[in-house]
């Protein structure tokens, strides 16, 4: 029987000899400054093939010094960009098999991650306790990569991964194990070496009684720069009930951690860098023009700047935070449900009176006039200045659309690489 590996072995050498016959006359006779100022303009699947047109290429362009280059090159262009949900199952819902995984509602970019299907964890090793069948669940991302685990509740295990190389490292276990707790993941980039300098986990146990207020809270940090978890003791303003009132998982924003606190309507930011054994949260109170019993609420990040969105009796209003250290807001959107425009079944979908039948998911991360509805299962883009609707795609499960974890996905141009844990 023929060796499978000296069969890719040969394929991979008539694939290199064939691209070098396509080169012009005297390739190799340029500079290593031009072959940089050539490869840089490729996009990125077609640069990294060219590491097997020979060694001199391949050194070229896994050096540090290309990366810099290429993302200096695509710097003036928006980075690759998509919107990635995943199912989780409940008490009464579980995922149906062809729901199981990440799901894309975005493929308008040329990129070999996002354009596909399969965007998948798969790569990752399952726990021993998971189900085999089972996906890795998505918590959380920074800079192109993400953290991972194999279980929603009870969580041991943590990956953090770069999807495009799919590079991984397991960290090791947190000191303690809780029911439920809340991520905050945020690295720090070096895009002039196409490294991760660092990066670092926040874990925010459930208190023991949730209904009892608390004034400081135990957090769980993990550092890649010491590859160990350290306690660390948080100071709250004011009493405040447990971390189940705090969303999933934090918005990076001005190198801080920020959770929407459900209970008191604020935000609360946490910066993981700081030395001190004894740290407090900073408070950001929500938009002083919020409606109270406003139904659909949504918070994030754009551009540098956090958000907060509102949507109540058909209308929608956006605030922007301009000060971030007076914590003032400004109003920057404001606009009526019926005044969107652009898709053939929106009259259909304006006349249906469900209460809940919009659902804010998520702002745009570049484009700071954009964020995206679910409309009744169906996953829109919406341009907020211009009033319009551009439809991306629609679940394949409508009823399942409050089962689901919402997260935007943003990739550098040049991979990046993982720091040494």
């Amino acid at each position: 029987m023929e060796d499978l590996g000296s069969t890719r072995s040969v394929r991979r050498r008539c694939s290199s000899s064939i691209i070098r016959s396509l080169l012009p006359p005297h390739m190799d006779r340029l500079t290593e400054e031009l072959v940089i100022e050539v490869l840089q303009r490729l996009p990125l699947k077609d640069a990294n093939r060219c590491k097997c047109v020979c060694k001199r290429w391949f050194n070229s362009i896994s050096s540090p010094y290309f990366a810099r280059c290429y993302n200096r090159y695509c710097f003036s262009f928006p980075p690759p960009f998509a919107l990635f949900f995943q199912y989780t199952n409940t008490y009464r819902w579980k995922v149906p098999v062809n729901l199981k995984g990440i799901q894309s509602a975005n493929n308008a970019y040329n990129h070999p991650v996002l354009n596909s299907s399969g965007f998948s964890l798969s790569f990752l090793p399952p726990s021993s306790s998971s189900q085999p069948s089972e996906p890795v669940r998505f918590l959380a991302s920074s800079n192109g990569l993400v953290i991972c685990s194999p279980t929603i509740l009870y969580q041991k295990l943590y990956y953090v991964c770069n999807p495009l190389t799919m590079h991984w490292v397991a960290l090791p276990p947190p000191p303690t194990c809780h029911k439920r707790v809340r991520i905050g993941f945020i690295s720090t980039p070096d895009f002039d070496n196409g490294i991760i300098s660092q990066f670092k986990v926040v874990r925010i146990p459930e208190f023991e009684k949730d209904s009892r207020l608390y004034t400081d809270l135990s957090l769980e940090i993990f550092s890649s720069e010491t590859g160990e978890w350290t306690d660390f003791v948080i100071s709250w303003h004011e009493p405040v009930f447990g971390c189940l009132f705090l969303c999933d998982s934090a918005v990076v924003c001005n190198g801080m951690l920020h959770w929407r606190y459900v209970y008191l309507d604020k935000i609360f930011a946490y910066d993981p860098n700081k030395t001190a054994n004894y740290q407090e949260f900073r408070t950001i109170p929500r938009p002083k023009e919020c409606l109270n019993g406003a139904y659909v609420h949504l918070f994030g990040e754009s551009q540098g700047h956090l958000r907060y969105a509102e949507f109540d009796k058909g209308t929608f209003r956006v605030w922007e935070l301009k000060e971030y250290s007076s914590g003032e807001w400004g109003l920057v959107h404001k606009f009526s449900q019926s005044e969107l425009v652009g898709h053939p079944n929106l009259a259909k979908l304006k006349t249906r009176k469900s209460k809940s039948s919009i659902m804010m998911l998520a702002f745009h991360p570049i484009e700071g006039d954009v964020m995206f509805l679910d409309w009744h299962g169906r996953i829109f883009e919406c341009n907020m200045r211009s009033r319009s609707l551009k439809w991306l795609c629609s679940l394949a499960d409508r009823t399942a659309s409050i089962h689901r974890t919402i997260f935007p996905y943003v990739l550098p141009w040049w991979p990046i690489s993982l720091p040494q844990c």
